[in-house]
């Protein structure tokens, strides 16, 4: 009887809807290049990530991308290249651009070579070097054998103790390639 009675009873105002929530906004949360200036013909690596899109696009699309909270890719430029991300989610898009340019190409020191490794104390050792995308190479310690280029030249020494030459080459971008060798006096 007391369910029939309370089934009976009504309110006067209707039971509450459950309040239905308002979408989280399509958020790029990040989009970066791990290197901006990367050395002429190296690759870097692009990242980004957004949060509640549907679509991800990317101009000019140089990958694929898709909505993910992070992702990845390689990318090698050839020029100077404005990337712009767009997450969409229906009408709502939000976008954000990076530019990325190559730099001038990574120095790399191509050979070392000493004549003699073991030596008398005192006798004549000759250090060579071929570089490449060198703007200038300093060797320490020794004498200079012109002709030398930041391309390729040779230093002579005449050590009286154990001498390690350090051979140091400097790219135009500043970044630089060192390699050490070591003539052991007897």
């Amino acid at each position: 009887m007391l369910l029939a009675a309370l089934a009976g009873c009504s309110s006067s105002t209707p039971p509450a809807q459950p309040k239905s929530a308002s979408p989280m906004p399509v958020r790029i949360t990040s989009f970066y290049a791990s290197r901006p200036n990367p050395p002429g013909g190296e690759k870097t690596l692009v990242c980004y990530g957004v949060e509640n899109a549907l679509e991800v696009r990317l101009d000019p699309p140089v990958d694929r991308v898709w909505p993910a909270a992070a992702r990845c890719f390689d990318f090698v430029p050839s020029k100077e290249t404005k990337l712009t991300l767009t997450a969409i989610r229906g009408a709502e898009q939000v976008s954000q651009s990076l530019t990325i340019a190559p730099g001038p190409p990574a120095v790399k020191l191509l050979q070392v070579t000493i004549n003699k490794v073991d030596v008398a104390k005192g006798e004549l050792v000759t250090l060579c070097y071929k570089a490449k995308n060198a703007a200038n190479v300093e060797v320490e310690p020794g004498a200079w054998i012109d002709p030398h280029t930041a391309v390729a030249g040779c230093v002579s020494d005449y050590p009286q103790r154990t001498t390690t030459y350090t051979v140091t080459a400097t790219g135009a971008g500043g970044d630089t390639d060192t390699e050490r060798v070591t003539a052991k006096v007897k």
